[in-house]
């Protein structure tokens, strides 16, 4: 008679974590506002080749800080690099931070394709029990990701409210700051020649 055993896998902790919280819907990860020097070079491999396509983080809630039940919710792609440049944005911030399942597509990418979408949304608040941890009833999405989520949806099978926050996340304090308002200057997309020579790889690779 043969013994079957069963072997658990221990979940890798994310090395851009630094601890967990936690809350009514259970423990999240609180994640640093820091860079590391991995972070700068997946950045780069992110830039130059195919990486990006498996430069990801695990969809769910994360804290920032030490959010409480009044803080406010950020929701980011699971692009790895949007996400970084996100936290690294709250530093100094008490935060939640919501990552929707894009398929490591960044957000303004990932709106167009339907992966930061509306139903991706409401699937997360709703997996994450977000309406227990915080009261406030607002999610601050990226201005990118507006072209994909209908805002009344969310708000009628949620009862959250979205607020389509900075084009930038450098923004972020500034727009908070502001009373949640934006200026035309935090409204407006541009894509200067340094960011042209950025992706400049990602076209000469292929």
């Amino acid at each position: 008679m043969q013994i079957q055993t069963l072997k658990f896998v221990k979940k890798e902790v994310p090395p851009y974590t630094t601890g967990k919280i936690n809350t009514p819907a259970g423990s999240v990860f609180r994640v640093s506002s820091e860079w590391s020097r991995a972070d700068y070079w997946g950045m780069i491999k992110s830039r130059v080749g195919a990486f990006r396509m498996k430069y990801s983080v695990e969809p769910g809630l994360y804290a920032v800080g030490d959010p409480t039940k009044e803080s406010d919710v950020f929701v980011s792609a699971n692009y790895k690099l949007s996400f970084d440049i996100l936290r690294r944005e709250l530093s100094g911030m008490n935060a939640w931070v919501l990552v929707l399942d894009t398929k490591s597509i960044n957000v303004w990418c990932a709106a167009g394709k339907g992966t930061f979408g509306t139903d991706e949304l409401i699937s997360r608040i709703t997996a994450t029990k977000l309406d227990s941890v915080v009261t406030n009833r607002r999610i601050i999405v990226p201005q990118l990701g507006a072209v994909g989520v209908n805002a009344a949806e969310v708000q009628r099978k949620t009862g959250f409210r979205v607020s389509f926050g900075p084009v930038q996340a450098k923004d972020i304090p500034s727009y908070i700051e502001a009373g949640y308002r934006k200026t035309m200057e935090m409204s407006t997309i541009r894509f200067p020649m340094w960011d042209r020579l950025i992706l400049t790889p990602m076209e000469i690779n292929p």
